[in-house]
């Protein structure tokens, strides 16, 4: 079935974020402190339990949000601007009012997925690749499949698939407001702050007056909310083709930026000072140290090699969404 499993990859992506903070020394042991945190007199069996897992997913989250929180440390606002924040809170305020992340996440889905499903005829049946996944049936004879043969078996394995869809996107959106509502107030200071340092006196004065207006009032309103719009999202889109046609040269410039730089050195490269020095540095002994740089070595190479085979793999794929394209607009 298709899901949208946000929260599991969040979590995920945060304990392994977290993994190498909490690696120990020994593999599969843990320090006493960190034993007693990990288990606070639970036995394993109820360690397992799915409540202490939402607990501790919690309680991971809690960490990497402040970890996050402490990684973005500005500057302090000079003592003249400190003295104009209370008016660039007003400005603040009036440019981003309560409520307003929220609603214009809501409306930049619906202007993304309306035309989307518009395109597709619906939200449709099952996908080749989730009906492969479902019946266990090869993809290359799940693809030979017609619409309306994929419909027909999403009405037999799943009768309520496009209910469920909508409701996972519903979801997903209610989920979105709500982080974007938590967003919110920190925006809403740090806008503050960002204008009491760009801004003098007599420009935020200004600013307010003009917000005061009704036209300004609706600026205001209107002015994060207009970036979502579906008219913006368009023309967005209408530029993404000349985007498409620069990733090549795009991708080329990343590719390139360290031409002319020495490649990492081996470990021959070293002198023996520098290989004792890593090795120790490690924990490992010399000989060990070399084997394992070699095969490392080995599987970058062999990395690289696969790479040809899955561009072309890329090439057909995107030969395969090009046709398809063609077959929608010629219906």
């Amino acid at each position: 079935m298709k899901h949208f499993p946000f929260a599991p990859a969040l979590s995920a992506l945060a304990l392994a974020a977290a993994q190498p903070a909490l690696a120990q020394d020994v593999p599969g042991e843990q320090p006493d402190e960190a034993r007693e945190f990990a288990s606070d007199g639970q036995s394993d069996v109820e360690m397992m339990e799915p409540d202490f897992e939402k607990e501790m997913g919690t309680a991971v989250m809690g960490m990497m949000g402040a970890m996050v929180a402490q990684m973005f440390q500005p500057a302090p606002l000079e003592p003249a601007a400190e003295a104009r924040l209370p008016d660039a809170q007003v400005v603040a305020g009036q440019l981003v009012p309560e409520g307003v992340l929220g609603a214009m996440m809501g409306q930049l889905i619906d202007s993304i997925t309306g035309p989307v499903f518009s395109m597709m005829g619906g939200i449709g049946g099952m996908s080749s690749e989730e009906l492969a996944g479902y019946t266990g049936i090869a993809k290359d004879d799940v693809d030979t499949l017609s619409e309306e043969q994929r419909e027909e078996l999403t009405e037999i394995f799943d009768p309520v698939y496009e209910t469920r869809t909508t409701a996972e996107i519903e979801a997903i959106t209610g989920v979105l407001n709500q982080a974007f509502v938590a967003l919110e107030p920190g925006m809403r200071e740090g806008l503050a702050r960002a204008y009491a340092g760009h801004f003098s006196d007599v420009e935020l004065a200004e600013l307010q007056a003009f917000f005061a207006t009704p036209t300004g009032a609706k600026f205001a309103a209107q002015s994060l909310p207009s970036y979502s719009d579906a008219q913006v999202i368009a023309g967005m889109m209408q530029s993404a083709p000349a985007l498409m046609m620069q990733m090549p040269q795009l991708i080329e410039q990343v590719e390139s930026a360290d031409l002319g730089l020495p490649e990492p050195r081996r470990y021959d490269d070293l002198t023996p000072s520098e290989q004792r020095r890593a090795a120790e540095l490690l924990g490992v002994d010399q000989a060990t140290l070399r084997a394992r740089m070699a095969e490392a070595e080995l599987a970058t190479a062999e990395e690289a090699e696969a790479e040809p085979e899955e561009a072309v793999d890329a090439s057909e794929a995107e030969d395969s969404f090009e046709d398809a394209m063609e077959d929608v607009g010629a219906e």
